[in-house]
């Protein structure tokens, strides 16, 4: 049996607001979109092979946005290509702990991008101390 293709989705109270985040300050590259009445409602974007789909609230999903959490795990040969696209991009991180030090990104609606770095090196990166941002310091 194959491996199951798979991926993440987080909702996001604006969809276009949260395109342009992802792909201009983030720089991501979008996949795919799907435009409703004008607007786009649900889209797909990826970085460094990390596919991430993101789908605008709607009357049975309001209160869904900013609820949303990924980890990602970065192996050796995966951190300097990160670090480099971080810091080059000005992306704003934290470092909290969560069963060990863990460098968060959180997008416009709070969602959060959880990453563990190999052998715990943050060189290089500015990341912000952690004030009551909500976000849970415990592996619950």
């Amino acid at each position: 049996m194959n491996n199951l293709y798979a991926r993440a989705v987080f909702f996001t109270d604006d969809g276009e607001r949260s395109l342009r985040y992802y792909t201009e300050q983030l720089g991501f590259s979008v996949d795919w979109d799907l435009v409703e009445k004008g607007r786009i409602t649900v889209f797909q974007v990826s970085l460094l092979g990390f596919e991430l789909i993101l789908n605008e609230t709607w009357e049975p999903t309001r209160g869904r946005a900013g609820h949303g959490r990924v980890f990602i795990g970065l192996e050796d040969d995966q951190a300097e290509p990160f670090r480099k696209h971080v810091v080059a991009a000005g992306i704003q991180t934290q470092r909290i702990d969560w069963g060990r030090p863990t460098l968060v990104i959180r997008d416009l609606d709070a969602n959060e991008l959880f990453f563990w770095l190999p052998h715990d090196d943050f060189t290089g990166f500015q990341v912000q101390p952690i004030e009551s941002s909500g976000i849970e310091e415990s592996m619950t």
